[in-house]
């Protein structure tokens, strides 16, 4: 499958833009979990592959950052469907 690629740290509000996080952080999240980011997809109906063995290139050699990555259906741009995501997932939280 062809799409975008989203790593969990695009959607982690504690790294800076330059260490990988893509959203605002008032958009961005609290240390999201690969699993709270599948079901967000689930959710919204983004077509999607799991790849749990990927480490984001800029977590090389950091032990503390987890492995996985998903592939994400082009239905929409990269930053809404990174929206989309944040949106759901602070929903389930029980959040705005």
């Amino acid at each position: 499958m062809k799409g975008y690629v989203v790593w969990p740290s695009y959607l982690d509000k504690n790294l800076s833009k330059k260490g990988g996080r893509k959203l605002p952080k008032n958009l961005a999240l609290d240390a999201p979990k690969f699993d709270e980011i599948k079901k967000a997809l689930e959710s919204i109906g983004i077509t999607h592959q799991v790849e749990k063995t990927s480490k984001y290139p800029k977590d090389q050699g950091r032990e503390d950052r987890k492995l996985g990555r998903f592939i994400v259906e082009k239905k929409f741009s990269k930053n809404e469907i990174l929206k989309k995501i944040s949106k759901e997932i602070r929903k389930n939280r029980g959040g705005n």
